[in-house]
């Protein structure tokens, strides 16, 4: 069963970083958008689209953009604390010069958990928008069957030889309909190319030749893969609007990037030719009142969007190699720099909940290594006059304190006790006779159980180590686990 609130949590750090990522390649392609290729352009937003579907990077070094701090530390107050065995072995404890009662912060965990409310509210987003995109298309799979395939030879002839040129060596097939009004491309392993019929009874044989070419060349270069990835990536963020301006940027630097590998196949004297072509599409379009705003991939959709795309082809010359190999080195740096994480926000692979208990009486240096140099936080804790130290982590959606005697120097630090919100399936928040059963069935043996004004311990032994459930007694609620 999945972590609803790691995953939002996740999802937010994510998206805070695909938001810098954004910001600093919207500053890029302003700066050298003039002095590179629209295909450049285009590269840069795949690197976001990645960097949004891949919330822990396998990459990690000192060139994380992230690393800056920006997004590393979480805000930090009481309720961060778990309390352990040891923080509860008094009524008060004092944490940062202050006296706090550990019943305060145990009612604060059963509270109106804010989280995930967002969270489920998140959630249904994602449900909802992906309807809509199943949705979208399913609408274009009813347009494929209402659309006749194309039986014409030399409409076919003139396909393959483009084909040829583009190097397309799929299997394409090509239909022909009256149920849109824009040329469009559609499918990944099996593509298919749907022609408007006006289009087809309107425009010649070299008009149509470049049609071809610019739908192939979206075939070539899987441009209805990256268009579903980012339909992926607008649902699990539906919330960030910057994630939904760069999706329909892309879109539109799609198409660009397109016609611009098409002018790459045609002489300098068709440049024109194909201008006009785009515009005379355009004029179809405006004349036809078919509504096809549900179709994901128009070879042309509105008038700024044609007048961007002839200013491009009517200036369009071919870069030199160094501004080539220029852009190439700041796509690599670029990837590099966003895709790489920071180690503070790495969790272990190792981790697993049952075997948490193995961390204790490891070094801090082991911890810090095994779940990242940089905890969350770090703070101190008295208890009997004597400090603690603990290490504070979200590993793989548990939060995970590591206490430390605070007496002891820090290259001798041993893991006193771990205190989290979930081991072995016991919960925080859970009810106490579900985690008791949980406890039962995992074969823990029960040795104590010790009662005061509003908190109970039951305390087990569990693979060679002790354990300890707190319980909120007004509410019957697990408040925490405490490994030692």
């Amino acid at each position: 069963m999945f972590d609803l609130d790691f995953l939002f949590d996740q999802c937010i750090t994510t998206s805070i970083k695909g938001i810098i990522l954004i910001l600093i390649i919207l500053g890029l392609q302003y700066l050298f958008k003039k002095n590179f290729t629209a295909k450049w352009v285009y590269t840069l937003w795949a690197i976001v689209i990645i960097r949004l579907l891949i919330p822990i990077s396998p990459l990690e070094n000192v060139l994380s953009l992230y690393n800056l701090g920006l997004v590393k530390r979480i805000t930090f107050n009481m309720n961060n604390i778990i309390l352990g065995r040891l923080g509860t072995s008094y009524s008060n404890f004092n944490f940062i010069g202050r006296d706090i009662p550990v019943d305060l912060l145990v009612k604060k965990a059963f509270t109106l958990n804010w989280n995930h409310l967002f969270a489920s509210i998140w959630f249904i987003g994602i449900l909802l928008f992906l309807f809509i995109f199943i949705y979208i298309n399913l609408n274009i799979l009813l347009l494929l069957k209402k659309s006749n395939l194309c039986l014409d030879k030399k409409i076919l002839f003139n396909m393959i030889e483009c084909q040829k040129r583009v190097k397309v060596k799929k299997k394409v097939t090509l239909y022909v309909t009256s149920h849109i009004s824009s040329p469009m491309t559609y499918g990944i392993i099996s593509p298919k190319i749907i022609i408007p019929k006006d289009i087809i009874d309107n425009i010649d044989e070299k008009e149509l030749q470049f049609i071809f070419l610019h739908e192939l060349i979206h075939i070539k270069r899987y441009d209805v893969f990256f268009n579903i990835l980012g339909m992926l990536v607008c649902t699990l963020y539906w919330f960030n609007p910057l994630v939904w301006y760069i999706f329909f940027r892309s879109k539109k630097d799609c198409e660009l990037a397109c016609d611009e590998a098409v002018l790459e196949l045609l002489n300098s004297k068709d440049y024109t030719d194909y201008g006009f072509t785009l515009l005379k599409i355009l004029e179809l379009n405006s004349k036809n009142n078919i509504n096809n705003t549900l179709i994901a991939k128009a070879l042309i959709n509105d008038r700024s969007e044609a007048n961007a795309r002839i200013f491009q082809i009517k200036g369009y010359t071919k870069k030199s190699k160094p501004a080539i190999i220029f852009s190439i080195f700041i796509i690599i740096m670029i990837g590099l720099i966003g895709l790489n994480d920071d180690t503070s926000i790495r969790p272990s692979i190792s981790y697993a909940k049952e075997n948490l208990n193995d961390y204790l009486y490891e070094s801090e240096h082991t911890v810090r290594s095994k779940f990242g140099n940089y905890p969350i936080h770090t703070f101190f804790m008295k208890v009997n006059n004597i400090p603690y130290s603990i290490l504070y982590y979200n590993i793989m959606g548990e939060k995970v304190q590591f206490w430390y005697d605070g007496t002891i120097g820090d290259s001798s630090r041993k893991t006193i006790e771990i205190t989290t919100t979930g081991y072995k399936d016991i919960k925080q928040g859970m009810s106490t006779g579900k985690a008791l059963s949980i406890a039962k069935k995992q074969n823990m043996q029960l040795i104590d159980i010790r009662k005061m004004d509003s908190l109970e311990k039951y305390f087990y032994i569990d693979n060679n180590s002790y354990m300890m459930l707190l319980i909120d007694s007004n509410t019957q609620r697990v408040y925490s686990i405490t490994l030692y």
